[in-house]
């Protein structure tokens, strides 16, 4: 059994169809079909199920399948890494961030005055992204929901979110806002694609009445329409600066322990982790003092 073994499989496994599997593989048809042959021999069991030209995985096969795209993932990993080394990209490191975190910021501006030759790349809309893989970063600050289940990560406790008003809105004369008094203005959402804020989520969770509803895909904007405007935003915690900075702009409490994140924080892999990326995983653990 070989590596070009298990990438044959895999592809038939995902076609279902052995020409079909050929054409993309750039292989003859009855070297495939040899091949497949060849596997389900040395395995001492058929993997799949033959109609015609059709062909689905049987219970050995899904199995197999199982184990043939793990290596292959590994695989691809590994060769990943081993290039990066080999081009002196070593040094360079990756962190995901769901909007900002003043705290992790400090913890990262530490390290590289310590690692100077490191680099470092910060994207911080992950939950933009429609497909988020913690191996495509050293690390990642994620709030704690269901599509990021399959993460294992660290607590890093509750972000909470302010209400941002206009400050000749009627209520930037209270100290905070009741769910009571959320639905008479207009609301401006962050949206991007299939995404849309948690803040939308939650209000109609909370069945916030939402009359006149604005979206942008830029937290810039979604700043600008509030202070030159009289609708009313979400900001959650840490990422109030540019708000804190409008005159324009008063930033409420929210009197509701619903109108929060559990934000957690996790990382690449051990083994797929560089030496830099083990010292930032170290460096970030102890500045946390996380256990």
């Amino acid at each position: 059994m070989n590596i070009f073994q298990l990438r044959y499989f895999v592809s038939v496994a995902q076609l279902e169809n052995i020409s079909k599997a050929a054409d993309l593989l750039h292989l003859s048809q009855s070297s495939l079909s040899k091949s497949i042959a060849k596997l389900e021999a040395e395995l001492g069991m058929p993997l799949f199920q033959r109609s015609g030209k059709h062909i689905v995985l049987n219970e050995q096969g899904r199995r197999f399948w199982e184990f043939s795209s793990m290596v292959l993932r590994e695989l691809e990993f590994t060769i990943d890494d081993m290039n990066l080394l080999a081009n002196g990209f070593g040094n360079k490191l990756k962190v995901g961030l769901c909007g900002a975190n003043k705290i992790i910021m400090a913890c990262m501006q530490q390290f590289i005055a310590l690692h100077h030759e490191t680099e470092l790349t910060v994207t911080s809309n992950i939950e933009q992204l429609e497909k988020l893989d913690i191996n495509d970063y050293d690390m990642l600050i994620y709030p704690e929901d269901i599509k990021y289940e399959k993460f294992q990560g660290y607590h890093l406790g509750q972000k909470r979110y302010f209400l941002a008003v206009n400050t000749h809105n009627h209520l930037a004369a209270l100290d905070q806002v009741e769910l009571e008094n959320l639905g008479r203005d207009p609301f401006v959402f962050i949206s991007c694609g299939s995404y849309i804020e948690h803040a939308y989520r939650l209000c109609v969770a909370l069945n916030v009445p939402l009359n006149t509803q604005f979206f942008t895909d830029s937290p810039e904007y979604h700043c600008q329409m509030i202070a030159n405007n009289n609708v009313v935003g979400f900001v959650l915690e840490d990422c109030t600066e540019a708000y804190e900075l409008n005159q324009n702009i008063k930033l409420l409490p929210i009197d509701d322990p619903r109108f929060a994140r559990e934000m957690m924080l996790c990382f690449k892999r051990d083994k797929h982790l560089s030496e830099a990326g083990r010292q930032f995983k170290e460096h970030v653990i102890e500045y946390l003092g996380l256990e």
